[in-house]
C-alpha cells in the first residue's frame, strides 16, 4: 500500500512539470515560426540594377531589329560606358548604327541629357507661318550688252539747232576717225550714238544699245572720237 501511494504522488509530481516544459518548448517553437513568417513577409524586393551599356550591346541591339526610339530609350535610362573615339564612331557606323543613336550615344558619354526624337507632322495652314522668299528677280530682264567690237553701224542723234552744218563735220569726221557707217533708221542700226556740242569743252559722246542702255560715253574736245574708235576696236 505504501509502495502504490509512493508511486503515485511521484507520478503527480512529474506530470505538472513535463505540461510546463511541453507548453514552453511550443510556445517557443510558434514565436520563432511567427517571426520567420514575419521577417520573410517585411523584407522589401531588391531590384535588380540594369546592365550598363557598351557600344556592343547598342551594335547588337541594331543587328536585332529593334527601332531607334526603342534603342535611344534604353540608353537614356541605363547606365553607359560608350566609347566615342573616332575609331568607334566609324566601327558603329559601319555595323548599322544611325545617326540618331550615334548622336544619343555621344549625349549620353557627355553627361548631357539626351533631347527628344523630333518627330516630322505635315504642316496645317492654321500652324504654318509666313513663307519667306528670296529678292523678286525684276520683272524686265536685261538684254545682255553688245560687243562694242561688233558694233559697226550707228544711228547718230545730234543736237545741231544752233549750227547746221554741224551735223555733216560730225558725220564725216566719224567717217574719217573710226570705222563706224551711218545709217538712218534703228532697225538697221547697231546701236545709237548722241552727239552733244559742248562748246569750248568740244563733245560729248555717248553710245546706246537700242533699248537705251548706255554702253559707253566720254567728253573733250578731239579725244572723244578717238576713245570711241579704240573702244570699237577700230584701230
Amino acid at each position: 500500500m505504501k509502495f502504490a501511494v509512493s508511486v503515485f504522488l511521484l507520478l503527480s509530481l512529474l506530470y505538472p512539470m513535463r505540461t510546463g516544459v511541453s507548453g514552453e518548448w511550443g510556445g517557443s517553437l510558434a514565436s520563432a515560426q511567427d517571426g520567420i513568417a514575419k521577417g520573410t513577409q517585411e523584407k522589401p524586393e531588391q531590384k535588380v540594377a540594369k546592365k550598363t551599356l557598351t557600344d556592343i550591346d547598342i551594335i547588337n541591339m541594331v543587328n536585332a531589329g529593334l527601332a531607334d526610339t526603342t534603342i535611344v530609350l534604353d540608353i537614356q535610362t541605363s547606365p553607359t560606358a560608350f566609347d566615342t573615339s573616332p575609331q568607334a564612331l566609324v566601327f558603329l557606323q559601319r555595323g548599322g548604327v544611325s545617326q540618331t543613336v550615334i548622336d544619343a550615344m555621344l549625349t549620353a558619354a557627355s553627361g548631357k541629357p539626351t533631347p527628344p526624337t523630333a518627330t516630322l507632322a505635315p504642316a496645317t495652314p492654321a500652324s504654318a507661318g509666313p513663307v519667306k522668299t528670296g529678292p523678286v528677280a525684276d520683272a524686265k530682264i536685261k538684254a545682255p550688252k553688245p560687243d562694242l567690237h561688233k558694233i559697226r553701224k550707228v544711228i547718230l542723234e545730234m543736237d545741231w539747232a544752233d549750227d547746221e552744218t554741224a551735223r555733216a563735220r560730225a558725220m564725216v569726221s566719224l567717217h574719217k576717225r573710226t570705222c563706224l557707217k551711218i545709217v538712218d533708221t534703228l532697225d538697221n542700226a547697231d546701236a545709237k550714238l548722241t552727239w552733244t556740242n559742248q562748246g569750248l569743252m568740244g563733245v560729248d559722246l555717248h553710245l546706246y544699245t537700242k533699248d537705251d542702255q548706255q554702253l559707253w560715253s566720254k567728253r573733250g574736245f578731239y579725244v572723244p572720237v578717238k576713245a570711241l574708235s579704240e573702244a570699237l576696236g577700230c584701230e
